[in-house]
């Protein structure tokens, strides 16, 4: 567990993880110089469970703390844990179960991120380590490049200790993204891994001091991709594609974070640079293309102009923010249910729940979806709705059927003008500015 400055999230971390139940864990806590207080209430752990030990390790990088963690780590495999994250109780009992059965590895489960919001609200959305992933597959990664694709994250899984042994995270300074190079090196040499269709991992989108918004980032992603490559040459033309695809759908990412923030990050400059020759490269003899590479010309605009890439995708940003901002204002101070209690309902209650605005229900066509629990609402029929509060505004979620939703409402008695369409979608970084301001 490499740890900084956690204090805001630290007890419910550690309460998840010696709480698992799989008991027969060592929980080593890398932490390097926290002055928030975090180390006193890891001595109070440490104190309290002899399977907690806290190692105090120079601030150098985030790869040096694993490194440092990997090498003190005495267990039959290691797992992964962010301190500002929680994970399953069962997590490390499922996947030490299915790694002794497979002798596999690796072994990961899915995931899910998660934004935490006011009375414990949250939102979701899952990760998945694997492509179109049902139940279980077992897999060759050395033989399987395109894993890289989907395979993004080290915390959701367990490593053989043997093999984790074998991977040398980049210590180069700075804390970002050097999970990139051990991912790499652990999907290009494992002779089996599995992945499995069960949820074991919760990571939190809404701390705002996280690695994502570095304004150094592009630099950061720039440096991992130069330690990558020392990989890469030994390998096939195939690692070579997934190795630049990989590189853009980063620089991507990162221009999205750029963008959202509004601010042209000048300290990435050189980074920025070195991704574009890169990445040109790649493009010009069609490594990359529009068959593999379904944002090319989003990479592309990025190559040939950084900045006025940038100002594109601000700008697009802003249309939406906007946009959701005007969709709040209409609404505020009146009765609101929310029509559609999908993805995108449930995402546009989290925009209400971050700007204090409250709802009465989901209302939903979707008999399936009126039966679901673990809504923080109820899901109720639209006639309901109508029949329970007349003069309610709603906001239409549903965003393949709004002109069809919109007749039925109307046809109920619905005022026309009280009802909103919602057809952002999930932007999760307009979450990110919600919680900002």
């Amino acid at each position: 567990m490499p740890c900084l400055n956690a204090i805001k999230f630290i007890k419910s971390c550690m309460d998840s993880v010696i709480c698992q139940s799989l008991s027969d864990i060592e929980i080593l806590v890398i932490d390097a110089g926290s002055v928030d207080g975090t180390l006193e209430v890891l001595a109070e752990y440490e104190k309290k469970d002899s399977r907690v030990h806290v190692i105090h390790s120079e601030k150098k990088s985030y790869g040096y703390q694993m490194n440092q963690g990997i090498a003190h780590a005495t267990g039959e495999y290691i797992g992964i844990v962010e301190t500002d994250d929680l994970i399953q109780e069962d997590m490390f009992a499922f996947l030490y179960d299915e790694a002794i059965q497979e002798n596999a590895d690796y072994v990961k489960g899915i995931s899910e991120g998660f934004y935490q919001g006011l009375g414990g609200l949250a939102w979701r959305f899952p990760i998945v380590p694997y492509h179109n992933l049902e139940d279980k597959c077992v897999v060759i990664p050395k033989e399987s490049p395109k894993l890289s694709l989907y395979d993004n994250f080290l915390w959701n899984g367990i490593y053989r200790s043997e093999f984790m042994q074998t991977i040398v995270f980049n210590e180069t300074a700075g804390a970002a993204f050097q999970d990139i190079g051990a991912l790499f090196q652990i999907v290009c040499s494992a002779k089996k891994g599995v992945y499995i269709n069960h949820l074991v991992y919760n990571y939190r989108q809404d701390n705002s001091s996280a690695s994502s918004y570095n304004k150094k980032s592009f630099s950061y992603v720039a440096v991992e991709y130069q330690y990558i490559e020392q990989f890469v040459r030994k390998l096939s033309s195939e690692w070579e594609q997934v190795y630049f695809l990989k590189m853009a759908s980063h620089s991507i990412d990162r221009l999205r974070f750029m963008a959202a923030s509004g601010e042209y990050w000048e300290e990435s400059k050189m980074g920025i640079d070195e991704l574009c020759e890169k990445l040109s490269y790649a493009i010009k003899h069609r490594i990359i293309n529009a068959e593999n590479c379904p944002e090319l010309d989003n990479v592309q605009m990025f190559t040939e102009n950084p900045y006025s890439s940038f100002l594109v995708f601000r700008d697009e940003f802003r249309t939406k923010f906007q946009k959701l901002n005007s969709i709040l204002e209409s609404i505020r101070g009146h009765n609101v249910y929310i029509f559609g209690a999908g993805r995108n309902g449930t995402f546009f209650r989290m925009c209400l729940a971050l700007t204090g605005i409250e709802v009465l229900a989901y209302c939903d066509n979707n008999e399936k979806k009126r039966n679901e629990q673990g809504l923080d609402i109820s899901i109720i029929t639209p006639e309901s709705a109508v029949m329970n509060e007349p003069n309610a505004y709603y906001v239409v979620a549903v965003q393949k059927y709004i002109r069809e939703i919109k007749e039925q409402l109307v046809g109920l008695g619905v005022d026309e003008t009280h009802i909103i369409p919602y057809d952002i979608g999930l932007d999760i970084h307009l979450l990110k500015e919600l919680i900002k301001k």
